[in-house]
C-alpha cells in the first residue's frame, strides 16, 4: 500500500513537472544573431540580443527587429534630378546598405520608430527616403557637375557623413553608400 503511495505521488510530481516544463517551452521566446527581441509591460523595457527571455500574455508585449543589413536604393532621375553647385541637373542611382544600430539603445528605437518595417525594405525604404534625399541634394548642392564626376568618392563620403547623424534617430546604422549611376541629366527631360 505504501509503495502506490509513492508512486501516485511520484506520477503527480513528474507530471506537474513536465506540464510547467511544457508552459515555460510555450512562453519562452528567443533572440537570434538576425532578431532581436523588446519586450515591454510589466517589469518595464528589456532589450535581448543574445538569449530569451518568459513572456507572459497580458504582462508583456515582444517587439522583433530585423538585425540584417538591408539594401535601400534610390534614384533621382528627370524631373527629380539633383542640382550641382554649377546649376546642372543630374541623375543619381544610390544604394544605402543600413542595418538596425548593435546596441540596446538602437535596438530600442528602431523597435518604436520603426517597428515592423525593419523586416519590409520597401516600407523601410518610404520611411526614411526623405532623410536620404536629403542627404544627396545637400551635398549635391556644394559641388559641381565635374567634381561630381572626378571626385565620386569624395561625394559618397560627404553623403555617409550628411546621413549617419539622422538615422541614429531611427536606431539605424548607415554601413556603406554606393554610387550606382551619376550622369548629366538630358535638358530635354530637366525642367
Amino acid at each position: 500500500m505504501q509503495l502506490t503511495a509513492i508512486l501516485t505521488i511520484a506520477a503527480i510530481i513528474l507530471g506537474l513537472l513536465v506540464l510547467i516544463g511544457l508552459i515555460m517551452a510555450r512562453l519562452y521566446k528567443r533572440a537570434t544573431r538576425e532578431t532581436s527581441l523588446v519586450k515591454t509591460g510589466s517589469g518595464g523595457r528589456k532589450v535581448i540580443m543574445d538569449g530569451g527571455t518568459i513572456v507572459v500574455p497580458f504582462l508583456h508585449e515582444i517587439s522583433k527587429v530585423n538585425m540584417k543589413t538591408l539594401r535601400l536604393e534610390v534614384a533621382r532621375v528627370a524631373e527629380q534630378s539633383l542640382i550641382t553647385k554649377d546649376r546642372m541637373r543630374v541623375d543619381v542611382g544610390v544604394e544605402f546598405y543600413v542595418s538596425v544600430n548593435a546596441t540596446e539603445d538602437g535596438i530600442s528605437r528602431a523597435a518604436q520608430t520603426l517597428g515592423d518595417r525593419t523586416f519590409h525594405v520597401e516600407q523601410l525604404r518610404e520611411m526614411i527616403e526623405g532623410k536620404l534625399v536629403d542627404g544627396l541634394r545637400a551635398v549635391a548642392a556644394q559641388m559641381t557637375m565635374d567634381e561630381l564626376h572626378e571626385n565620386r568618392a569624395s561625394f559618397v563620403q560627404e553623403v555617409q557623413n550628411a546621413i549617419s547623424e539622422d538615422l541614429l534617430k531611427n536606431g539605424l546604422e548607415l554601413e556603406a553608400v554606393s554610387l550606382t549611376a551619376l550622369d548629366q541629366t538630358p535638358f530635354d527631360l530637366a525642367r
